[in-house]
């Protein structure tokens, strides 16, 4: 579930999207051709699968009625974030209504509490006030992030993950000369330890449940403070102009691992195969 950190194709089956990464250069690196993933290559649920021996999951929107389920969906909507309101105008699937599609694997006659939920989502809510940060609204957030937790309780889900919003204020759409920007990082980093909290704390509020927090931004932040010591050359982004330039190769780098950030926000394949270690180290606490 959430956003383009872990979107493997879903807005191309919402009509009118205009939030959707389906495009060249997007997925060169290992698609040859756009997959609707935000980055060169592969993306976290892709790793977290080859690294747990499952086929790569589907988008929820893709599948065929009828048809039996794939052992790994994918509800995640580019764009998207915790909040109803964040870019409803780009033609994105929210938090609420992916958790409505997440919970009709209710009326399956399926073993819920054996299936790992995933989630990425609430950088969006962030990323949308960039401009003027003060109308971040972060107690919604987590209103809404604790809010859909104990709906997947109610539905039968008992082993979450949940990852923080990444480091915004280090990704090249903002930084200057390869600074990260504090302002915009201190907001995020208000965010995830209230997050954190919330995650963790399911133990306690909700008998059964197993919850485990992935510190994605923590990593991120050290990636563009010391690129080198994690084998990249640079902080910033492989496709500068990926996003405000469709179809484009202007600009785009020879080699995308050794970038952190594939274009101005999102990161490169190889950020994401460093993150998935953590990630699964989280999901082997909640098994």
């Amino acid at each position: 579930m959430g956003d383009s950190i872990f979107d493997v194709g879903t807005n191309k089956y919402v009509k009118n999207s205009v939030s959707r990464c389906d495009f060249v250069p997007y997925g060169e690196t290992r698609f040859s051709k756009p997959s609707g993933r935000c980055s060169d290559g592969f993306i976290i649920p892709d790793l977290i699968n080859k690294a747990i021996g499952l086929p790569f999951s589907r988008p929820f929107l893709g599948l065929k009625a009828g048809r039996q389920l794939p052992l790994s969906i994918n509800f995640a909507s580019d764009g998207s974030g915790l909040l109803d309101s964040t870019h409803s105008d780009w033609g994105v699937v929210s938090f609420n209504e992916q958790l409505k599609q997440l919970t009709q694997l209710s009326k399956k006659n399926l073993n819920l509490n054996e299936f790992v939920v995933v989630i990425s989502s609430g950088g969006n809510d962030i990323a949308a006030n960039l401009q003027d940060i003060a109308n971040v609204d972060l107690k919604a957030m987590l209103i809404s992030l604790e809010k859909g937790l104990q709906k997947l309780y109610n539905h039968g889900f008992r082993k979450i993950i949940y990852s923080s919003v990444g480091a915004l204020g280090c990704s090249p759409i903002v930084t200057s000369g390869g600074r990260c920007v504090s302002e915009i990082n201190n907001l995020v980093e208000e965010f995830n330890i209230q997050a954190r909290e919330i995650v963790l704390g399911v133990a306690k509020k909700f008998p059964g449940m197993k919850g485990a927090f992935v510190d994605g931004y923590s990593l991120i932040k050290s990636y563009v403070e010391n690129p080198k010591r994690f084998g990249f050359q640079k902080a910033g982004g492989c496709c500068p102009n990926c996003l405000s330039q469709k179809n484009t190769f202007s600009g785009l780098c020879k080699n995308p691992s050794d970038y952190v950030f594939w274009d101005i926000i999102h990161p490169t394949e190889h950020t994401y195969t460093l993150l998935t270690k953590e990630f699964m180290k989280q999901i082997k606490k909640v098994l």
